[in-house]
């Protein structure tokens, strides 16, 4: 072990002391096994780093030098890995998750029919592709690529203002456990894609794939591997949307709960996209259910006019919203499920069709007009009494959502504690107004086990009026 980091130090040290930019020499140092360094015919090259560059081995027989240095983190393992990226027949969103020694798309996905495309604003063709961000790649047949090279363990991200495509680092990552870097925030869920269902919301950042999120400036997202102890596997781009936990913003899937309503579009092809609302809940922020930029032409796409997937309606005003459909295949299927009975109709060519429960409809054509409109919801109930309810998921991982109710405005401590009674984590320590509450707990940085949380809510008007409850939960890792 002593000999291998000599040797590193010293080719190390010569090259910083003798290789210019650009410069090519042969050095018979290369790693050609998991981590280790062997005598052979190979080359090595060094990439920019903060402030110094870092030693990683190429195949390709001679030595770079990345031009000047970023002001960003990227760690290699010295690991030489194997990954097999299975993607499916039509788009794909991909990412580069090792360091390679050719990085055009060409080599990378022989067997692509498009260009690579990335986002700016707008698609841009890429005919050399780069570890970090993600592309839209189209594939003639669902297939397993293999791509070799040094695993990433560390890397930090550049973005631009609002939407992005990023990529992850060479073991799967909680989407949790992305940091923006300040002053930098993270306004919207991470969403993937597959043919079949469209967006879905991701809580776990996978290897070779892609995902949309949305910032509120330019900077760096930063991740790293350790919070998904899993080696990189071939899995589809299906299997990977289903099966989906609580994401980052409360929920990966709408659908699961119990006052939220659903419609579904189904195209003569059997693609499907679903669409949310509500007309009771005011605990939901909509802005976080945007849906990212329209995928290439081609691809099922629907949303409401205000692109997002969830809308809620407002008091004391009726609210009508179009739906977009591109790229569908006709007849569509219209399918909904309405958990509430405060009045939901959609309008469709100006004909209004009344939803109650479950039920559907056949739309023709692609002229044909649709549009979601929302009765007045009515004013918030406010509840009679206190009462502290029981988490949602129960077992969880690696986030759940806790709620609550207040009949009048209360001064609210709201506390999670470990089976010895240490507190850790305070969830809610404020004055609120009367009314049915909720808050998230992300408790991805916490141990698997059970955790107690407790409720401590003083009447602001009256002191004598409080309350108190503790409740049980249960983090399955």
């Amino acid at each position: 072990m002593t000999t291998k980091i000599v040797l590193l130090s010293v080719v190390f040290r010569m090259l910083i002391g003798q290789v210019a930019p650009a410069q090519s020499i042969d050095h018979p140092w290369h790693v050609i096994d998991r981590g280790g360094g062997k005598s052979t015919a190979g080359g090595i090259t060094l990439h920019a780093s903060i402030g110094q560059p870092a030693i990683q081995a190429s195949a390709s027989g001679d030595i770079s030098l990345e031009a000047g240095y970023i002001p960003g983190v990227r760690i290699f393992s010295g690991t030489t890995t194997t990954l097999d990226l299975a993607v499916e027949a039509n788009w794909n969103m991909v990412s580069v998750p090792l360091i390679v020694s050719d990085y055009t798309k060409t080599t990378l996905y022989p067997i692509a029919s498009s260009s690579a495309f990335s986002y700016n604003g707008g698609y841009v063709t890429q005919a050399v592709l780069a570890n970090g961000p993600g592309y839209w790649i189209k594939f003639p047949s669902g297939k397993s690529i293999q791509m070799t090279g040094t695993s990433i363990t560390e890397d930090s991200i550049d973005v631009n203002d609002k939407w992005n495509i990023v990529g992850c680092v060479a073991y799967p990552v909680l989407t949790a456990d992305v940091t923006p870097v300040s002053p930098v925030t993270i306004v919207s869920s991470f969403y993937g894609y597959n043919n079949s269902v469209g967006y879905f919301i991701e809580d776990t950042l996978k290897p070779g794939s892609a995902y949309w999120v949305k910032v509120n400036q330019s900077g760096k997202l930063f991740m790293q591997s350790g919070s998904v102890l899993l080696q990189p596997k071939t899995e589809s781009l299906l299997e990977a949307s289903k099966s989906k936990k609580p994401s980052r913003f409360g929920t990966s899937s709408l659908s699961d709960q119990s006052d939220i309503s659903q419609l579904t579009f189904r195209d003569g092809s059997g693609r499907e996209r679903a669409l949310y609302f509500c007309s009771t809940r005011d605990d939901l922020d909509v802005e976080r259910y945007e849906l990212p930029p329209p995928p290439p032409t081609g691809m099922l796409d629907v949303r409401y006019s205000s692109q997002r997937m969830l809308e809620l309606a407002e008091v004391g005003k009726t609210k009508e919203i179009a739906i977009l459909i591109s790229s569908a295949v006709y007849p569509l299927t219209i399918a909904w499920k309405v958990k509430d009975q405060t009045g939901a109709t959609l309008l469709l060519n100006g004909k209004e069709l009344t939803m109650m429960n479950t039920g559907q409809s056949e739309i023709e054509n692609q002229q044909s007009q649709i549009v979601l409109r929302l009765s007045p919801a009515s004013t918030p109930e406010v509840p009679k009494e206190f009462a502290l309810h029981q988490n949602y998921p129960n077992p969880f991982n690696p986030s759940t959502v806790i709620r609550y109710q207040l009949p009048v405005e209360s001064r609210i401590m709201l506390k999670i504690y470990n089976l010895l009674g240490q507190e850790v984590a305070t969830l809610v320590d404020k004055i609120q107004e009367a009314g049915f509450k909720s808050v998230e707990w992300d408790a991805s940085k916490m141990a698997s086990g059970v955790y107690y949380y407790r409720l401590d809510a003083v009447s602001v008007e009256n002191g004598t009026k409080t309350f108190t409850q503790v409740r049980k939960s249960l983090l399955l890792k």
